[in-house]
């Protein structure tokens, strides 16, 4: 019979197609009507007793190899992807691919090399970019119903995204030196030199370091309030993480305050006294505002918070490992060395080996416990090392989207039109959401 694919012409004998005859060549030789040719072929010609299949015809001379060997090849320079529908269409099995073949062509497809990764990271990290550059848009919006919404949108585009302007900058750097400086001076203040001690024999924090809280108090209470007066949406204010870290930086504050009038007033509960301690202690939280001006920071807690099964799977390994070499060393030292003589202290000292922290405080004397040590550190390394790759490859996928999205913040000008308009390939997008509908109706 003769074969035309894309162009290449061949003719191929029958008993060497009805070798295979599941195969989509192979059941052309069954076929008995034009009909039923046409349902395995793209066009067929009766003149010439031509079948015509409009498929690559760079890909065909490998199965026509397989035909004639019974054995596929794949080239190193194929796309294993595209050569696997290929064969497909063709009604070939991958079982056919030969032994020389089959652990390069598994491997490819499995796990594609770091440049199709990397290509295929920057795609969704596009997509997952232009979702929310759309909120955005979608957020900034909400002005045009609103009072003063040009004036309120303009504000909102300065406190929130410090790129934004000259103003924008400057509210930014202002916001970090007061942080640094309310840190700064709470650290100070555990310092010998700098402790009041009052009549009482009480502690009291130096008058020119409580200026500085306060006005920092101030100033982070105007800078809440503020992005709460222009916010698009009220309800959906305190459910952003970056607010609910203003919110708690300036708690502390007011509960402290509240705790000491009621101290004050009421003697009977002086034991509340120490609760403001601990809430003092609670202002070291204000370095999380500094997210808000960091994007490393910010895709920090992205990769956290989508990392949890690494994170999770890590502490499984350091757990079992952590139990195993804790028994085994109090097995061996808990005779000769009291700082091993408890499971429990034994915990301690594989936490601290496992971790490749070393303290030195605790430590095997005998041969077998230094062994034991030996054994416990090697396999805290691996375990540690084990999660680290895809944590930062999260890492770097969410530090290019909150890239892509403040770049797209910053372009915008609706006072004027945009300056720039968010460059997305919408193909990719549609697919990538057709991609993640199949799959979740896979799973249903």
């Amino acid at each position: 019979i003769s074969i035309n694919v894309g162009g290449f012409k061949k003719k191929m004998r029958s008993n060497t197609l009805l070798r295979f005859p599941e195969t989509r060549l192979g059941k052309l030789l069954s076929c008995h009507s034009k009909e039923s040719i046409l349902e395995l072929c793209d066009d067929y010609d009766d003149a010439k007793n031509e079948f015509y299949f409009d498929r690559n015809p760079e890909l065909f001379p490998y199965v026509l190899h397989f035909y004639n060997t019974g054995k596929l090849h794949v080239m190193g320079e194929l796309c294993v992807f595209s050569f696997s529908q290929e064969i497909e269409y063709w009604g070939i099995n991958e079982f056919f691919i030969d032994s020389c073949c089959s652990y390069s062509y598994h491997g490819r497809k499995m796990e594609p090399d770091q440049e199709k990764w990397e290509e295929q990271s920057d795609q969704e990290s596009t997509t997952s970019s232009f979702d929310e550059i759309l909120a955005f848009y979608n957020d900034a919006s909400k002005f045009d119903r609103q009072p003063f919404g040009n004036v309120r949108r303009q504000l909102w585009l300065a406190l929130d995204n410090p790129g934004y302007s000259v103003l924008s900058r400057i509210f930014s750097v202002l916001s970090i030196v007061v942080v640094l400086g309310s840190i700064v001076t709470m650290c100070l203040n555990s310092l010998p030199d700098f402790q009041i001690v009052d009549s009482n024999g009480n502690l009291e924090e130096d008058p020119r370091f409580e200026i500085v809280e306060h006005f920092g108090i101030a100033w982070f209470t105007f800078e809440l309030v503020a992005r709460f007066a222009v916010a698009p949406d009220f309800l959906k204010f305190f459910k952003h993480a970056l607010n609910l870290i203003d919110l708690m930086s300036i708690l502390p504050f007011y509960i402290t305050l509240i705790v000491n009038l009621v101290v004050e007033s009421s003697p009977t509960l002086a034991n509340l006294g120490r609760v403001a301690q601990v809430l003092r202690l609670m202002r070291i939280f204000r370095i999380l505002k500094l997210a808000r001006h960091s994007t490393g920071l910010r895709s920090l807690g992205a990769t956290l918070k989508y990392s949890y099964r690494e994170v999770g799977l890590l502490l499984l390994y350091l757990s079992v490992g952590i139990s195993i070499f804790s028994v085994v060393a109090y097995t061996i030292e808990k005779e000769d060395n009291e700082g091993l003589a408890t499971i429990p202290a034994c915990w301690w000292w594989a936490t601290v080996s496992m971790t490749t922290v070393g303290y030195g405080d605790v430590v095997p004397g005998s041969t077998a416990g230094k062994l034991t040590a030996s054994a416990c550190i090697l396999a805290g390394i691996l375990v540690v090392v084990l999660p680290i790759t895809l944590i930062f490859n999260k890492f770097s996928h969410f530090y290019r989207r909150q890239k892509q999205l403040e770049s797209a913040m910053r372009s915008c000008d609706f006072g004027d039109g945009m300056k720039e308009v968010p460059s997305v390939n919408l193909r990719d997008y549609y697919a990538y959401k057709v991609k993640s509908l199949m799959a979740s109706l896979t799973n249903m």
